[in-house]
This record gives structure tokens, sequence and C-alpha cells, in this order.
């Protein structure tokens, strides 16, 4: 009944808005840099006029707190049929959850994925091209929990990074016109931040839809905002923003909404809270993540800080 009512109501509420992911050529499929194909017209335009509201992480020191919430988000490359016959890579954005979970768009990885998607996979550590000391983590193509209309799919990895603190999921409520900050590999390009005039809008509808005016790309589905006290607390899907209009927005989905609706993410949530550092046993019901993701104590984006300074306040 709960998946049902939400799909009423979004139906009935929900605006036209444009998933976004970035297509490659399906050649690239396991490579860390990717060039999007000459004919795809104006891509580089693009990317040099929207330059100035994404900042490298790799400009942050290896300590910073938003550096080390970072290395749990990653660039998801998916290698699809496409209806041509042919083969193409996507790339979305996801987070790595404790126990070998992965968090990401329900159109990047739907639950029929073996119809049309051949492989998937999740990069992490990839700051800048070329960077050799990346990690590439073979993901399922079938989702253990997913809604399509809340636009969320919770995949394994076929096995554990060790080298990664995963990200921690809380239930936390986002106020309108909250500071946010982004954190996602747009048009597969090597991971960047959004804090520049990044919020939620004032005008929310009250469901479990976060509309929010933070500028993405396509390969930005699935990426994870985070709120000032840099918890995250919605997982964006689609564009909508247009430059003339304030009163446009992007859209995402309150974390709180997909802890109410998925069972497995409430589970995976419960268990890292209580769970000392472990390696999981392969068993889904009885795993034991990781060490939770936390941000350290008084480290975010304060009322005072530069979400807030950006925007004029």
């Amino acid at each position: 009944m709960f998946r049902l009512a939400f799909a009423l109501a979004l139906s009935l509420t929900s605006a036209p808005a444009l998933a976004q992911v970035a297509t490659f050529s399906a050649d690239d499929y396991g490579k860390t840099d990717l060039v999007f194909l000459e004919s795809s017209g104006n891509a580089s335009a693009y990317i040099a006029a929207q330059d100035g509201a994404f900042e490298p992480i790799r400009e942050l020191p290896a300590d910073d707190p938003i550096r080390r919430l970072a290395a749990a988000i990653g660039r998801v490359d998916l290698l699809e049929q496409n209806d041509r016959g042919g083969r193409d890579l996507v790339t979305c954005t996801g987070a790595i959850l404790p126990g070998g979970w992965v968090l990401t768009n329900h159109h990047c990885i739907p639950e029929n994925a073996s119809q049309r998607l051949l492989a998937a996979s999740i990069l992490t550590g990839y700051l800048v091209q070329g960077d050799k000391d990346t990690r590439r983590y073979t993901l399922s193509i079938d989702p253990a929990d997913w809604h399509s209309v809340l636009d969320f799919s919770l995949v394994r990895m076929t096995d554990m990074p060790q080298d990664v603190l995963p990200l921690l999921i809380e239930d936390v409520a986002v106020d309108p016109g909250d500071p946010l900050m982004v954190i996602h590999h747009p048009l597969g390009r090597p991971q960047v931040m959004t804090r520049f005039r990044c919020f939620a809008l004032r005008e929310q509808d009250g469901g479990p839809i976060l509309r929010h005016r933070c500028d993405t790309q396509p390969g930005s589905s699935g990426s994870i905002l985070f709120d000032r006290e840099l918890r995250p607390v919605a997982l964006h899907h689609s564009g909508g923003m247009t430059p003339n209009d304030d009163r446009s927005f992007n859209k995402s989905t309150r974390l709180s909404a997909i802890l109410q609706d998925s069972g497995l993410l409430r589970e995976i949530t419960g268990a890292a809270a209580s769970a000392t550092p472990a390696t999981p046993p392969t068993a889904p019901a009885t795993d034991v993540p990781l060490e939770s993701r936390r941000a350290p104590s008084g480290a975010g984006l304060s009322s005072g800080g530069v979400t807030d300074l950006l925007r004029g306040n």
C-alpha cells in the first residue's frame, strides 16, 4: 500500500523532468577516462559554461571531512544494449553503503536490468584524469530492492572494498531553503562537488520529492545530497532547472522516504549503527557492515559558512 500511495501521489504532482545519465561508446566500458564522441556537438562548451559551479574534490586536503565522505561516492558505469541493437556505456553516480551495498537510481539500474543491462561497476577514487589509483568494483545488475517512482535501487557489490569507509544513511529532515551540497561525476568526469547556490527550494510540496537548486549534469543521476552538517539527505535523480527561471528546480528523493519504503535500507542502516567493523558474510540478511561514516562534529556548511556566503546571505 505504501508504494502504491507514493506512486499515485507522485504521478499526480510530479512535473516532467529529465533523468541525468551520460552516454558514451560501449568500447569505453572499463576505462577510467571517458571522452564524448565528436558527434556529441557542444559538450565541451557546455562543460566550460558550468565549471564555475563545480569544485574538484581533489583540491581538498586529504583529511578534509568532505573528501573523506566523497571516498564512498563513485561513478557507476553501465554497459547497455540499446534500441538499435548496439551497445552503449552509460554513467551515473552511486554511494557505497555498509555491507557491500550501492545506492543509485532505479533508472540507472532498473529491476528488469537483465533485459537490457549487460554489466555494471562502480569506479572509486577518480579525482583527476589519468589517475592510476582508482578502484573498480563489479555490481549486480539485479537490484535487491528498488522503487521506480522514488527512483532508487539497492544493488550488491561482488566484492567488499577494504579501502572505502561506507556512507551511513540517516533519517534527517530537510527544511525549505536549507543549504545543500552534492557530490557527483557529471558527464563521467572526475569527482566534483556543487555548493555554489545549492539549496533546497523554498517552495516544496511536502511529499517525498526534494526540490533543489544544485547544478548537475548528465551523469549526476544517483548522487547524494548532503545538508549543512554533511549528513546525507536525498538521492538526486532528475534535472529541470533552466537558466532564466529562479523558480525552476532539479529533483531528488528524500532519503527519509526511501528509508520508510525500503526494509533493506533500514536493515543496512540499523546494523551499521550498532555493528563493529568487520568483513560481512555473503548472506545479505546477516551482513555485519564496516564502520559507519559520519562527519566529524563541527564540520559542515554552517549557517555562516560558504554556502550562505555564496547565496548572498
